[in-house]
């Protein structure tokens, strides 16, 4: 079974830099695609993405990470996408990308899986640990009574299924992640897997602060639910 990794980026060579080598450790161990869908970076993303084998496919017209997300997924070859953010890192590649090869090939009928998504032990406050401990219960939940959830920092899907119900909605600039795990969970089943664990970046909770970002997380939850549109006109990136 083939894998996809789909990373979209605008002028994340900071990140990249440390996150790309993390895929070293799956070269010769199980097939898979890195991709690259840029939205016009000026930072040498481009280029050090090229260089380190990825296929780049560039658009420089201001676009949504759903949009971004979907360009990866028209040129993707896998069986499986996993879409990442460019600044996420996996606890453990080799084992991470073995147990999604595993699950799906096991499971005919799981069209979606999302990991644990944590702060790095290293970098993990008090807060950190309870707000992401808590929305990884929340996610757990939702996706074990079949109504499907998962954050868009790391989410694996079955190719067919994404086409199957036309991918992200490019409209939304926030919520995508939780509508598109939404629609998937009608067509098949979805699964929070507790082995697999990704850690995000934290510079977003430290910039803008948990209450702010969790207001962010409920006002566009609840506006896609009940209004079909985002409460963000943007989702910033945060460095």
């Amino acid at each position: 079974m083939m894998v996809s990794i789909i990373i979209p980026t605008k002028n994340e060579i900071q990140n990249l830099t440390k996150t790309l080598p993390q895929y070293d450790a799956i070269k010769g161990q199980i097939p898979f695609e890195l991709i690259v869908a840029d939205g016009g970076s000026e930072d040498g993303t481009i280029a050090f993405a090229e260089k380190y084998g990825a296929a780049v496919v560039v658009n420089r017209e201001r676009e949504t990470i759903a949009k971004g997300r979907n360009r990866g997924a028209q040129v993707a070859q896998g069986e499986v996408l996993v879409f990442i953010d460019a600044g996420v890192r996996i606890k453990d590649p080799k084992v991470f990308f073995e147990t999604i090869v595993k699950l799906f090939n096991e499971n005919p009928h799981l069209v979606a899986a999302v990991p644990r998504v944590d702060i790095h032990p290293n970098e993990a406050t008090t807060a950190d640990t309870f707000v992401h401990g808590a929305v990884n219960a929340i996610i757990h939940f939702f996706n074990a009574v079949g109504l499907g959830a998962g954050k868009g920092e790391t989410q694996i899907i079955r190719r067919e299924a994404f086409k199957k119900v036309s991918g992200y909605n490019e409209r939304l600039a926030a919520a995508e992640d939780n509508d598109l795990m939404r629609r998937l969970a009608r067509i098949g089943k979805t699964q929070f897997v507790r082995s697999l664990q990704v850690y995000d970046n934290p510079s977003r909770y430290r910039k803008l602060g948990y209450p702010h970002v969790i207001g962010l997380w409920i006002l566009n939850q609840f506006s896609v639910l009940f209004m079909g549109k985002s409460y963000s006109k943007e989702w910033k990136r945060v460095d």
